[in-house]
């Protein structure tokens, strides 16, 4: 990955992501905990079974896109209209790509 500078306006530190570390920690700070962002025990529980599935090499596909997931790096989807229901297994791109949306 090219090196580039911080996302933040102003900022002139060069990195290889999109903010520099201080950047990155501020604004993970600033979107408070997961429990503040509305992931309580029952989603870490349903995400919790979803992993142990993938761990028995279950394999899950991409409940928006349908590729394959990858049990190291994925998400648990939300309904892009009622967050209190979660759809399955997301890739992160998706998932990601959906932030905001609606």
């Amino acid at each position: 990955m090219a090196r580039k500078p911080c996302a933040e306006p102003g900022c002139p530190a060069i990195t290889d992501t999109t903010r520099c570390p201080t950047h990155t920690r501020a604004r993970d700070k600033a979107r408070g905990t997961p429990s503040d962002r509305g992931y309580d025990a029952a989603h870490r529980a349903k995400r919790a079974g979803y992993q142990r599935l993938m761990d028995r090499g279950e394999a899950f596909q991409c409940w928006r896109c349908g590729d394959d997931i990858d049990p190291e790096h994925w998400h648990l989807g939300h309904d892009d209209y009622d967050r209190a229901v979660y759809r399955g297994p997301e890739c992160v791109p998706c998932n990601t790509a959906t932030r905001g949306r609606i």
